[in-house]
């Protein structure tokens, strides 16, 4: 289980992490929110921005780059990050994620439902990834998760 693997790693190197959620509706931040009181305090803390209006109101993501890529993009989910920097100054990662969980947003035969994307701003540095997740909304949000980590402990190893 790369969840366990990457809150353990992240607390032998004493580095604090938030999330900036959209499509995942807070579920990273819960499922890292499990293993904080294990020593170290590595979470924290999380926004959920699912409406387009939170991501411009409180992240300040220009609008027209919502209207050129979509809510559900990279290039929202990197705004979405950096963005996520100034509110959780003191998080050495900032996990940034975007997606269509379910059918309702900008999906296209190029963008199908299961999409997500992530991008992870560590280190003054921007990575980026995208999966496409079948299953149920419970099962692609498990999948994500353990995703997520398996790519949270490659960049802190």
């Amino acid at each position: 289980m790369y969840l366990t693997k990457c809150c353990a790693e992240l607390q032998s190197k004493n580095l604090k992490i938030a999330f900036i959620e959209s499509a995942s509706s807070g579920h990273l931040t819960a499922q890292f929110s499990i293993y904080k009181d294990r020593g170290a305090n590595i979470l924290l803390g999380g926004l959920v921005s699912y409406d387009p209006s939170i991501k411009v109101k409180i992240l300040h993501i220009d609008p027209l780059l919502i209207e050129k890529y979509s809510a559900e993009s990279i290039e929202v989910t990197t705004a979405m990050a950096v963005q996520g920097k100034v509110l959780f100054e003191q998080a050495d990662l900032i996990i940034g994620c975007t997606g269509l969980l379910k059918h309702g947003g900008s999906e296209s035969i190029a963008k199908p439902v299961g999409t997500f994307f992530i991008c992870i701003y560590a280190f003054n540095q921007k990575y980026h990834f995208q999966y496409l997740i079948n299953g149920s909304p419970e099962s692609k949000l498990q999948q994500l998760t353990e995703f997520v980590a398996k790519e949270i402990l490659n960049l802190i190893q």
